[in-house]
């Protein structure tokens, strides 16, 4: 049944980023496989049982062997795990390889990945490179030294998309245009098989009083360009059905290669 669920949605992923339907978009860089956990009260065993789980992928190198775990509160957790190759059938692989460790429990472990599991919903999401706004140089490592994220979450009405990932370009210009070079901002796509996708826009910094420091500044500096980029928000905005604001913190205690996420 597990298996039947990620392949229908897998299916409809692959008519999202058909090649038609992706003419005047972005293309996807990397795929990236998003858990999030409605803990409840249960956030010890959450964390008994990835500690668990790190041993079990000990000495493993693949991509269902790596993830960073991001604390939003106290009752709600993710998993973020990328899958640097391979697409569709590199998000395929890891859900696979996270099925066939489950089944190589033991009693005890089973019980602990029902209760962590209990509460969890998957997303798949397409990482958008070109969209991106990182220093010219950068690795997985630059956004592990920076475990706090701003996270935005932006539902785009039917028939925008293209629309939207313009107005993104656009917002990039403008910062560039002032020379920001402290920005490290990724940005997703995702909404499997639908007319109407959801975007993500992942800012990380070294902490949120970091980050404030920095989106102060950038607030500042916009002053110079303040027409063009409220006429570019105005945009976004009248493209946008709803838009979800929340911060994650990465816990490295519970990541696995953290440097990779």
């Amino acid at each position: 049944m597990m298996m039947t669920r990620i392949s229908f949605s897998l299916a409809m992923l692959s008519l999202f980023l058909a090649p038609g339907a992706q003419a005047q978009m972005a293309e996807p860089t990397m795929m990236m496989v998003m858990d999030k956990y409605d803990v409840g009260a249960g956030g010890p065993v959450f964390q008994d049982y990835f500690s668990m789980v790190q041993d079990t992928y000990e000495g493993e190198t693949s991509a269902a062997s790596s993830w960073g775990i991001y604390w939003e509160s106290p009752t709600v957790m993710y998993r973020l795990a990328g899958v640097p190759e391979g697409g569709l059938d590199g998000v395929l692989a890891l859900q696979k390889d996270r099925i066939a460790k489950a089944n190589d429990f033991s009693p005890e472990a089973r019980e602990l990945f029902g209760a962590a599991w209990e509460g969890r919903r998957t997303n798949v999401w397409a990482e958008l490179g070109s969209l991106n706004y990182m220093p010219e140089t950068w690795d997985y490592e630059t956004v592990s030294g920076n475990p706090f994220h701003s996270v935005r979450v932006v539902y785009v009405r039917q028939g925008e998309q293209e629309n939207y990932e313009r107005a993104i370009q656009r917002m990039n210009e403008l910062n560039r245009s002032l020379g920001i070079n402290n920005m490290m901002m990724r940005v997703f796509r995702g909404g499997l098989g639908t007319d109407a996708p959801v975007y993500m826009f992942r800012s990380a910094s070294e902490s949120m009083e970091a980050h404030g420091r920095k989106t102060a500044a950038h607030r500042a500096a916009r002053e110079a360009i303040l027409a063009e980029w409220q006429e570019n928000n105005r945009q976004m905005t009248a493209m946008s059905r709803r838009v979800d604001q929340f911060s994650n913190f990465r816990m490295d205690r519970l990541s696995r290669a953290p440097a990779n996420r």
